[in-house]
Parts: C-alpha cells; structure tokens; sequence
C-alpha cells in the first residue's frame, strides 16, 4: 500500500487544483491503469490477485482522503 500511497500523493501534488473531483478522477484513472496491467501479465494473474492489488490501492485512496477530511 505505500507504494500506492507514493505514487497517488505524486500525482496529486501535480494538480493545479486538489479539488475532490480532481482526486477522484485521478483516483479512477490511476484504478484503470493498474487494473490494466495486472490483467496484461504474463504470465496472467488471477481474478483474487488482481483484487488485493486494487484494495491496497483503495485503502491507501481512502487514506489521501482521510486527510483531506481532516482539513
């Protein structure tokens, strides 16, 4: 998860503006992309593999947001 923490800090630091809607769409774009790839693998991943990856990633969005919140 802290790789993901990293990396989606990173690029929400690069936004012009840090609004929710902007994090949310980072969020989803960066979901997609690992989504992307992980179903890409060779050799392939499965199904259950796949969805640790994306819950270390949310729970490392809902950790971003939680801060947000507390602003």
């Amino acid at each position: 998860m802290n790789a993901f923490l990293s990396l989606l800090r990173a690029m929400i630091e690069n936004l012009p503006e840090q609004s929710a809607g902007d994090r949310a769409a980072v969020y989803q774009r960066a979901r997609d992309k690992l989504v992307y790839q992980l179903e890409k693998r060779d050799p392939p991943l499965s199904e259950e593999q796949i969805q640790r990856q994306v819950i270390k990633m949310r729970d490392a969005i809902v950790l971003i947001e939680q801060g947000y919140a507390e602003s």
